[in-house]
């Protein structure tokens, strides 16, 4: 059968698809997936076709891409993509009869085209790779990944190179406090990244409403932790780094006017002063009259190490119901606030990991804002 002999597909509307069973719903989405496989080709082998007649000249446009922008009404990249996939299919026949007899898919085609853009030269003598490429886009891309390091490798070793000089870490403190980046990895860095924060990603709690942005956020934050928290980092200045806090006796009682930031002058929230009070090492510094030091006690952990271990071995792991997250992933919560006068004593302890711990205080400071609102209520009919 002739190109022009195709016989078209027709696909009846389905109406309302609410309104029929999931088969006739599968059955429907199968059609139309067939119906865009041939689309996609007819529209590549016809679009290679008149970029390669220059079409484009006879409606006044100075290339396809421009054509396709104004005509098509297409954006940029799209329409650059859709050249640069119809010119591939224009000059490697085997692979678009591969696509057109679908011996394979249009995601698997296009990875191919885009595999002859890469190395025009060879890709030629390497189309043989349709017999092997796989069932599904996955297996065809790390096909083609081992062919082009067979291939070239000068050009993967250049690759490499230009991973290592581009990689970057940017990061930009919002007025806010809060810290905004932008990162690029070298393969292997990113890898060893990604493997790390993966494990620190276990499966969300029942009652975990966080997206998984937010959880590699999480776990990016635990990460760091854990290596401040580790004996093996550097000491520096004489001690172990570490995040240091300022903060007086008012902030921490929940008095306006005290002084609660970081020690680059980043100004924190009262109820993170408290939440960090909770499990952390104080120091205390007694300041005279004209901000002379007039005293400097020794560190102190607020929850003596053994007492930690009784935490540990009762709770064994985050409290939180539904939550899994091991000890060393965890902070000592007071339930009375410390701040607040609450004993440092096994049954006003528990086990928290570093997400549910933060949820505990923000929930606390909810009702206590909500606390101080029903008072001013209250205070203003009393007045009227």
């Amino acid at each position: 059968m002739s190109r022009g002999e195709r016989i078209p597909i027709i696909i009846p509307r389905l109406g309302d698809p609410t309104a029929v069973i999931a088969d006739e719903r599968d059955e429907h989405l199968m059609l139309l997936e067939t119906a865009r496989h041939q689309l996609d080709v007819e529209f590549t082998e016809t679009l290679g076709v008149a970029d390669g007649e220059g079409d484009y000249h006879l409606f006044g446009y100075p290339s396809t891409v421009a054509y396709l922008k104004d005509r098509l009404r297409l954006a940029g990249g799209r329409a650059h993509r859709y050249v640069k996939n119809a010119r591939a299919a224009f000059q490697h026949r085997s692979t678009m009869w591969a696509w057109r007899h679908r011996q394979i898919t249009s995601d698997q085609a296009e990875l191919l085209f885009q595999a002859s853009q890469r190395l025009p030269d060879l890709y030629p003598n390497a189309e043989v790779l349709l017999e092997i490429c796989g069932d599904t886009a996955a297996e065809t891309r790390q096909i083609l990944d081992y062919w082009f390091h067979t291939a070239d490798q000068p050009r993967v070793q250049l690759e490499l190179e230009t991973q290592l000089a581009r990689r970057r870490f940017e990061v930009t403190r919002k007025p806010n406090g809060m810290l905004e980046g932008d990162f690029a990895l070298p393969t292997m860095a990113g890898d060893t990244l990604l493997t790390a924060i993966d494990t620190l990603m276990p499966p969300p709690a029942t009652d975990d409403e966080r997206t998984t942005s937010q959880r590699r956020a999480d776990a990016l934050e635990d990460l760091a932790r854990s290596y401040l928290d580790g004996s093996q980092t550097p000491v520096v200045g004489g001690e172990r780094p570490h995040v240091t806090v300022h903060v007086d006796l008012d902030a921490l009682a929940g008095r306006a006017g005290g002084l609660h930031e970081t020690e680059d002058g980043c100004v924190l929230d009262v109820e993170t002063i408290r939440q960090l009070a909770c499990d952390a090492t104080v120091t205390r510094v007694v300041f005279g009259p004209g901000s002379e030091v007039l005293d400097v006690g020794r560190k102190t952990r607020v929850i003596p190490a053994a007492l930690r271990r009784a935490v540990i071995a009762r709770d064994r792991h985050c409290t939180r119901p539904g939550c899994s997250r091991p000890p060393h992933w965890c902070d000592v919560h007071h339930i009375i606030s410390w701040a607040n006068g609450g004993d440092t004593i096994i049954t006003n302890l528990s086990l928290l990991c570093r997400y549910h711990h933060t949820l505990t205080h923000l929930q606390h400071e909810h009702e206590n804002d909500q606390v101080h609102a029903n008072h001013v209520t209250a205070g203003h009919r009393r007045s009227t």
